[in-house]
């Protein structure tokens, strides 16, 4: 029988982005909104559970447009929810789109599921055993019912590129491309968009064809976006962003600028010609944008390396690593060389500018939290820009085994700021799992209630925030609208208009926010006043979007 609840005294903020907030009641009925507003008395009566909600925001739920729990986010915490789930609803997040930056968890070759899975842990974690799918239908299969929260994936270019090219390091062959097209027209139905990562092995060795013929592939499926991670977020961002739209208009598809960033001090100047390319996208294909809203990013510790260095499979990159002429090959590019790769070292100002994040576990915990300058320092490397110290960073990345995860401090809050002021702009955490006892970057947790402080103090409309942090997403992705109605799904949020805001820092970044008082997934009350409640069975649902129907 479905559970009724009545929430008494709240503002109602329906996320249409028009509507101004209005005070009153909401009437819950199983997974759906029966009324809002004046609730009659016949209808309150029957509610089996009344929650006075003191004068907070009702919302809907928010979506986490940019998300990387999809594997490790599976495995059940101490408060007895997946933990990726865990962090989410502290941050009133109740929709998570994963597969990002190319690298979905299927397709996947059986022969490959294991060098696949260790490329994929330091982002998405482990799930404690052997993969068993290999393709999406199989993956999403498997995940049912393994979270809290909704759940969507993106198809991502790498993880096609490898059913066809393996890991390999060149140009796609015509065979090859028709061999990707086809593998994209079967394994689409079942996702959101197509994700690309161009700085990521093996798409950064893809060309401008291959990414037009790809997003040609899926849209001839269903309407559909690129969500690339450009090959360039610094010196190149103007260059890099051209060779995604162009394959965006010609493939028929939307665009999502992803995870939307300037890197480097002297780049910060080109937002206004990042932004003018957008906005004239936005003429003639669908276009959507989304933020955490940090000056600092995170990515695994590989992509300090240039791609040549780093190619091939991953005890083949650590093997190179141990030859004297790779290593100073290697100095020479990420001293040098700042126009033919997204050189991550030299755009954080260089080894202090890098911050340990997550380590193979029992290897280099002293250093959780530190700079890669601290492991010089620590070897005895005073001179940050010497091969010396380099080195001793590359013996440190090797006795991890690779398993490293950075944060890469790039940013000024200025251009945070610009960003988020942008009516199209959504919110993501681009969260990676985090391990036991690692430092992960504080937008894990504390993005949407750090995207809800800033709105507030900078006088954006509440109605604004909200429908950014809902509608807007769900409506680019095809997803059923979460708009506040008679009958609309009760994934719901409700917050301290006045007080939410993040807690944590780089510095403690598990520390959970405060003001997101309770939340809803399809009518479960999963999070209320700093405590979970976990369902039976988990209730999140698969999303995806609907087939062309042309």
């Amino acid at each position: 029988m479905a559970v009724r609840q009545l929430l008494t005294d709240v503002v109602i903020v329906n996320g249409d982005g028009v509507t101004e907030p209005y005070e009153g009641d909401v009437l819950i009925e199983g997974d759906r909104v029966v009324q809002l507003g004046a609730v009659t008395a016949g209808a309150a009566g029957g509610a089996e559970r009344v929650i006075d909600g003191k004068g907070r925001v009702l919302a809907p739920g928010f979506v986490d447009t940019h998300n990387h729990g999809a594997l490790g986010g599976t495995r059940v915490g101490d408060h007895g929810i997946p933990i990726t789930c865990e962090m989410a609803l502290r941050g009133g997040v109740t929709k998570r789109i994963c597969g990002s930056d190319g690298l979905s968890p299927a397709p996947i070759p059986p022969a490959q599921r294991d060098e696949y899975a260790a490329q994929l842990t330091p982002l998405d974690g482990s799930i404690g055993e052997a993969w068993s799918w290999s393709t999406v239908a199989e993956f999403l299969a498997w995940h049912r019912g393994r979270s809290v929260t909704d759940m969507g994936i993106h198809l991502g270019h790498s993880a096609v590129r490898r059913v066809v090219m393996g890991n390999l390091d060149r140009v796609a062959d015509d065979q090859e491309l028709r061999d990707m097209c086809e593998v994209v027209r079967r394994e689409a139905p079942l996702t959101l968009g197509l994700s690309t990562g161009l700085v990521y092995n093996p798409a950064v060795y893809c060309d401008r064809r291959e990414l037009t013929l790809l997003v040609s592939a899926f849209n001839d499926v269903k309407p559909g976006a690129i969500f690339p991670h450009l090959r360039s977020e610094s010196d190149e961002i103007v260059n890099a962003l051209n060779e995604v739209l162009i394959p965006a208009f010609e493939g028929g598809g939307g665009y999502c600028n992803e995870h939307s960033k300037i890197a480097g001090r002297r780049n910060w100047d080109k937002y206004n010609d990042l932004i003018d390319l957008i906005e004239e996208a936005a003429d003639f294909i669908p276009t959507m944008e989304n933020m955490y809203p940090y000056p600092a990013g995170s990515t695994t510790g590989d992509a300090i390396f240039p791609p040549d260095v780093r190619a091939g499979l991953r005890e083949e990159f650590l093997a190179r690593l141990g030859d004297p002429a790779a290593r100073r090959s290697a100095y020479d590019r990420i001293r040098g060389d700042t126009t033919t790769w997204d050189n991550f070292v030299d755009f954080c100002g260089g080894l202090d500018g890098v911050q340990i994040a997550g380590v193979r576990a029992g290897v280099g915990d002293e250093f959780l939290g530190k700079r890669l300058g601290d492991v010089a320092r620590a070897a005895g490397r005073l001179d940050l820009d010497s091969f010396a110290a380099h080195e001793a960073v590359i013996d440190f990345f090797v006795a991890n085994r690779g398993e490293l995860t950075i944060i890469t401090h790039y940013g000024n809050d200025a251009t945070v700021e610009r960003f988020f002021r942008r009516p199209s702009m959504a919110i993501c955490t681009d969260g990676l799992m985090p391990g036991p006892g690692q430092k992960p970057h504080p937008r894990s947790i504390g993005s949407f209630p750090k995207a809800l402080r800033m709105a507030r103090e900078m006088d954006i409309p509440l109605r604004e925030i909200v429908y950014r942090m809902s509608t807007l997403p769900c409506r680019f992705l095809g997803l059923e609208d979460p708009v506040l109605r008679p009958g609309s799904d009760a994934s719901l949020v409700l917050f301290d208009r006045e007080n939410v805001r993040e807690r944590n820092s780089f510095e403690e970044p598990m520390i959970p926010p405060e003001g997101i008082d309770a939340v809803w997934v399809h009518g479960d009350l999963v999070y209320a006043e700093g405590r979970f409640h976990p369902p039976s069975p988990f209730g999140g649902r698969i999303l995806t979007s609907p087939a062309r129907s042309d």
